[in-house]
C-alpha cells in the first residue's frame, strides 16, 4: 500500500458538540490547493521500572498535531479557520490578539495504491483548531520559486472519543460523496445502538 495523491481538502465550523446535543457542522467548505497533510500523534506515557528492567508501561492519546501544505493562503479560508476579521469598509483583514480560532471539522482524500490497484481514503478530523501563521516571502532572484504556505492544527478528541476517522472506497466520487457524510451526517455515539 502507498499513498500517491492528496485533493479535496475541505473544513466546516463545529456549530454544537455540548452534553446531550448530536454534533453539528456549518456547511463545508473548499480548501484549495492541497499540497501534503502530516499527522504527530501526541501521547501520554508512563513507565514502571522494578528489578532493573521495564515492568509496565503505558500510553494514552492527548491530541495530534496536523501539519498542512497548500499553494494559497485564502483570506477568506483562513479569516474563517483562525477568526479573523474583515472590514467592511476597507475589504482590509485584521489580526487581531483577540481573535479566538473556532473549533472546525477538516478532511481530505488519499489516492492509494493497494494490489496494483487505485482506491481512495476520505479522511476526516472532527475536532480542530488551526493555529496563527504568517506566510514566508522573498524577493525574486534570478530563477522563479515558488512559495507555499504551512499551517498547523492540533486535532483533538471528539464528545465520543474519536480524534481520526477514515473510510476506503474504490472511486474518487465515492470518497467525495463519503468526505461530504462526514459534515453532514457527523460521528455519532458508538454506544447508541447497545441502548434500550
Amino acid at each position: 500500500m502507498a499513498n500517491i495523491g492528496m485533493q479535496g481538502m475541505k473544513y466546516a465550523l463545529l456549530v454544537t458538540e455540548g452534553e446531550g446535543a448530536e454534533t453539528t457542522y456549518q456547511t463545508a467548505k473548499e480548501f484549495i490547493g492541497a499540497i501534503s497533510a502530516s499527522i504527530t500523534p501526541n501521547s501520554a506515557e508512563a513507565s514502571l521500572y522494578g528489578d532493573d528492567k521495564l515492568m509496565e508501561y503505558s500510553s494514552s492519546f492527548q491530541n495530534a498535531t496536523v501539519s498542512l501544505s497548500a499553494a494559497d493562503d485564502n483570506d477568506e479560508v483562513f479569516a474563517d479557520l483562525l477568526g479573523r476579521k474583515k472590514e467592511a469598509s476597507t475589504g482590509r483583514y485584521r489580526s487581531n490578539i483577540n481573535d479566538v480560532a473556532p473549533y472546525v471539522g477538516f478532511g481530505y482524500i488519499v489516492s492509494k495504491m493497494i494490489n496494483g490497484k487505485t482506491k481512495y481514503r476520505a479522511q476526516f478530523f472532527p475536532k480542530m483548531k488551526f493555529k496563527v501563521f504568517v506566510p514566508e516571502a522573498s524577493t525574486k532572484g534570478e530563477n522563479l520559486e515558488f512559495k507555499t504556505i504551512t499551517v498547523e492544527g492540533m486535532t483533538m478528541p471528539s464528545k465520543y472519543g474519536d480524534w481520526e476517522s477514515h473510510i476506503d472506497v474504490d472511486s474518487l466520487t465515492a470518497a467525495q460523496e463519503e468526505l461530504d457524510k462526514y459534515f453532514t451526517q457527523p460521528l455519532s455515539d458508538p454506544n447508541s445502538s447497545s441502548k434500550p
